[in-house]
C-alpha cells in the first residue's frame, strides 16, 4: 500500500499547465520583464493577423465582383484555365512553323485548321493524334501523318486523293478522284479547270473518255463537258456551241478522225452546230442556218458555174 507523507505530491501534480488565452491575459503574474513584453507582442500580432486575413479576402472579393460586373471574368478565366500553356509558351514551346510534304490541293488554312495550330499554340499539348483524324476527316486526304519536333515545329505528312474530274448529277457537282470516287462537293475556283461529266454512272466511265481525249489535245482543249447519253455513249459540249456525237464503241478512233479533220479543215470554225460520229464510215455535220444558207448559195453558185461550162 502506497502512503503519502508531507513532502510526497499527488500523481499529475506535476503536469504540465495549459498555457493561459494571450486574448484574455494582460499580465502574467510572476513573469520576467521580458516575457510579460512577448506576451503583450503576441496578442497584438494575433489580432493583427485576423485583421490583415479579413481585410484580405474583403479586397479578393471585391476584385472578383468588379470582374463579373465588368465583364472580365471570362478573360481571366480563360487566363487561369490556360496558365499551363502561357508557360510553356514562355519557355520556348510555343509552336512558330509548320512544314509539310504532299500538299498540293489543300491549303495552307485547311491544314491549320485541321491541326488546331494557332498563335499561341503550345507543342506540348497538341494532341497530334486528334490532329491527324481531323486532316483524315477531309475528303481530298487519303493518309496524314503528325509529328512533334522540339521545342517549336510540327510536320505533316500528307497522301493527297488527286482531283480527276467534275461530275455533275442530281443538281450538285463533285471532285472526281482517278477510279470515278466521289472526293468532295464543288465549291471553290480550285478545281474549275477539270472536265466535267455529267449523267448517272459517268464517274465510272469518265476514266476511259478522259484517256481518249488526251490523244486528241485539240478536241479536249475545246471540251468543257461531257454528257453521258442513256449511260451507253457521249456526247461532247465545245466552248465554241458545238456538240460532238460519240459511238458508243470505237470513240478513241472517232476523236482521232475529228482531231484530223479539225485540223484540216477547221471544222469549227465553219458555222457548225454539231457533229455526229457515231457512223464509222462517215461525218455528219449540222450547221447554223446562216451557214446552211451560205453553203446552198455556193451550191448553187457551183452549179450554174458547172452548167456554164457545159453549155460552152
Amino acid at each position: 500500500m502506497f502512503k503519502t507523507g508531507p513532502n510526497m505530491r499527488k500523481v499529475g501534480e506535476n503536469a504540465r499547465q495549459p498555457r493561459p488565452d494571450l486574448d484574455d491575459v494582460h499580465e502574467v503574474i510572476g513573469a520576467s520583464r521580458w516575457s510579460a513584453f512577448r506576451f503583450r507582442f503576441e496578442r497584438i500580432v494575433r489580432r493583427r493577423r485576423v485583421g490583415v486575413a479579413l481585410s484580405a479576402l474583403l479586397y479578393a472579393a471585391t476584385g472578383l465582383v468588379g470582374m463579373i460586373e465588368g465583364g472580365h471574368w471570362p478573360a481571366v478565366r480563360h487566363e487561369i484555365e490556360n496558365l499551363h500553356v502561357t508557360v510553356a509558351n514562355a519557355v520556348g514551346f510555343r509552336v512558330v512553323a509548320v512544314a509539310t510534304e504532299g500538299q498540293n490541293a489543300l491549303t495552307d488554312d485547311e491544314v491549320l485548321l485541321a491541326l488546331g495550330v494557332k498563335d499561341d499554340t503550345a507543342l506540348p499539348f497538341l494532341d497530334v493524334k486528334a490532329a491527324r483524324e481531323r486532316l483524315m476527316a477531309n475528303p481530298l486526304v487519303a493518309d496524314a501523318t503528325v509529328r512533334k519536333l522540339y521545342p517549336d515545329r510540327v510536320t505533316v505528312h500528307l497522301v493527297e486523293r488527286k482531283p480527276f474530274a467534275l461530275w455533275q448529277h442530281d443538281g450538285k457537282v463533285q471532285i472526281l478522284a482517278a477510279d470515278g470516287t466521289p472526293i468532295d462537293e464543288f465549291r471553290d475556283s480550285r478545281f474549275a479547270h477539270l472536265p466535267l461529266v455529267v449523267g448517272p454512272s459517268a464517274n465510272l466511265k469518265a476514266g476511259a473518255l478522259l484517256e481518249a481525249l488526251a490523244s486528241a489535245p485539240l478536241i479536249r482543249e475545246q471540251t468543257y463537258a461531257a454528257v453521258l447519253v442513256a449511260e451507253r455513249r457521249w456526247n461532247l459540249r465545245l466552248r465554241s456551241g458545238v456538240e460532238v456525237k460519240l459511238p458508243e464503241l470505237g470513240f478513241a478512233a472517232a476523236l482521232t478522225r475529228l482531231e484530223q479533220v479539225q485540223t484540216r479543215d477547221d471544222l469549227f470554225g465553219k458555222g457548225v452546230t454539231a457533229v455526229d460520229l457515231r457512223d464509222p464510215k462517215r461525218l455528219v455535220v449540222r450547221l447554223t442556218p446562216e451557214a446552211a444558207e451560205t453553203l446552198a448559195e455556193a451550191e448553187k453558185a457551183a452549179e450554174k458555174a458547172r452548167k456554164k461550162a457545159g453549155g460552152a
